[in-house]
């Protein structure tokens, strides 16, 4: 009898069960071995592991596989590579791709060179299962299709069948492109305005809005459209259906979407009417919002397909803002974490308290007057009061000595900035936010530390803020020393200018210091 996995495996299809020849090629031992383990406890034919592309393609000469799993980056013959070499032996055989580091690119040239699945590592065995299942009925497309070929030449046939594997890959093509894009994105206002984008070109349509569910007033509220001309922060009116469940008042669809509709649309299920298709978009099984789309092209009317890459489309888009809500939470945790041992290390020097808040504050005046992107400055503000973090490294003998470093203790101030890099590194910031941290002592002559960049090569951000840290430091009194008076300040940074500091930067700080009466302080 065969086991509960087979009998799901064998669901699509109504043929007798077959049993089928699986190859497995890796360069990790324990992908093959797990990966044999589990396809034969759903008993579905013999297994064979190769752990690389040239021992593969051996196996492939003597062989004929109804499978073939391939990973994509292994040494010598890549995956690709192997995929154009076992191309021409069995055209029926599915190939599936297996990586940890998916891309459209790789995606792209795999479906060109006949691959028929992606796998992203790690995988779970249910994504092998639902793989297996999609594959099974591409694989008797593919076998036909070979048949009509070899044998009967019927034409019309081969181009109905071609055309169904033309429509399978460009819908997984579509799938791959909404994971990666979607994979890209660390804000939901990116999200909400690709959701209706990506459901108008995906679905050839003319309209698209998004709208959530907000539970005070009982209403749906626009966050993005496209086609439609509505400013973010239009409502529409819910209703309770005969079972309680809420629903979008029709007068929204004809005013906006021009349809004659009388009827109500429902939150919880996809709907379609005269060419208008709704999907619902759900966080942890509640409703948060609904995807509308509307006209197609050439008033061709919405299909399941659309409708299944839409319900992709919101599912993909609901788990990444829930995922995205989750590390918000985390980092705002960590940051206020990080933020007490900033203290902790100001509270050591009574010399140097505030430092990194006044620091922060000068830095955000700079970058404002530079008109640097909202995105920098808000990586300013995050990461602007953590730039000596890494300091907590450092003995407090070396950081309060009053008198001259010794090249051994600047050796060790030095280290700061990268301690500090790890300090923060479970935080997950971006590139611009760990220059700030790791690179702010970097000098424009390329004299700094820890990298040696060297003009434009330092990041703008790391730029602004070491010109901001150093006048704060010169206009403070510190263990070794009294504060300098502000225009000797002045003068310092300006005779530094295009050797330690970048003269742009030093130029916006003149501007600064000027408009906001420093000389005063």
């Amino acid at each position: 009898m065969q086991n509960k996995a087979f009998q799901e495996y064998q669901s699509l299809d109504s043929h007798e069960p077959e049993l089928f020849k699986i190859l497995i090629v890796d360069d990790e031992p324990t992908i093959i071995e797990t990966l044999r383990s589990f396809l034969q406890n759903l008993d579905i034919g013999q297994v064979t592991g190769a752990d690389c592309g040239e021992e593969a393609l051996e196996y492939v000469e003597q062989n004929q596989y109804d499978y073939i799993f391939i990973d994509l980056m292994m040494p010598g013959m890549n995956g690709i590579d192997l995929l154009k070499k076992i191309q021409p032996y069995h055209y029926p055989t599915n190939i599936i791709i297996m990586t940890g580091y998916p891309s459209m690119n790789a995606v792209i040239d795999s479906m060109h060179n006949g691959a028929a699945d992606f796998l992203v590592k790690p995988f779970q065995f249910d994504d092998i299962k639902v793989v297996l299942k999609r594959l099974q009925r591409l694989r008797d497309l593919k076998e036909k299709n070979w048949a009509l070929h070899q044998e009967l030449g019927e034409k019309k046939k081969v181009e109905e069948l071609n055309e169904q594997l033309g429509r399978r890959i460009h819908l997984q093509t579509i799938l791959f492109n909404i994971v990666n894009s979607l994979s890209e994105m660390n804000q939901p206002n990116e999200i909400y305005r690709y959701l209706v984008d990506k459901a108008v070109e995906s679905c050839i349509a003319e309209k698209a809005c998004f709208m959530i569910y907000d539970r005070e007033e009982a209403k749906l509220l626009v966050l993005s459209q496209k086609g439609l001309g509505l400013a973010p922060g239009v409502k529409a009116d819910l209703t309770s259906g005969s079972n309680g469940k809420r629903m979008i008042d029709g007068v929204f669809i004809q005013s906006h979407f021009g349809k004659a509709f009388t009827g109500k649309i429902p939150l919880d299920k996809p709907y379609t009417f005269d060419g208008l298709i709704s999907v619902p978009f759900n966080i942890r099984n509640e409703p948060f919002g609904v995807l509308l789309v509307a006209d197609k092209k050439e008033g061709i009317p919405f299909d399941k397909e659309d409708e299944f890459i839409l319900q992709f489309l919101s599912k993909k888009a609901a788990l990444n803002i829930e995922n995205m809500a989750l590390y918000g939470n985390l980092k705002e945790n960590l940051l206020a974490s990080f933020m007490s041992l900033v203290s902790a290390i100001e509270a050591k020097d009574s010399y140097t308290q505030q430092h990194s808040s006044r620091v922060t504050d000068l830095s955000i005046k700079l970058a404002k007057k530079m008109r640097c992107s909202p995105e920098d400055i808000k990586r300013l503000e995050l990461t602007g009061p953590l730039h000596d973090i890494g300091k907590i490294g450092i003995q407090d003998s070396i950081l309060n000595k009053p008198g001259s470093l010794t090249d051994d203790e600047f050796a060790q101030i030095k280290t700061h900035p990268l301690i500090g890099v790890n300090i923060v590194s479970p935080l997950g910031l971006d590139k611009g936010e760990v220059a700030i941290i790791r690179n702010h002592h970097e000098r424009w002559d390329g004299r700094g530390y820890p990298d040696g960049l060297s003009g434009e090569k330092i990041p703008r951000v790391s730029r602004i803020l070491a010109v901001a840290d150093a006048f704060d430091a010169m206009s403070s009194s510190r263990a070794y020393r009294q504060a300098l008076p502000f225009i000797v300040c002045i003068h310092e940074l300006e005779r530094n200018s295009g050797t330690q500091f970048d003269p742009e930067v030093v130029k916006a700080a003149l501007a600064v210091f000027k408009n906001e009466g420093y000389s005063s302080r």
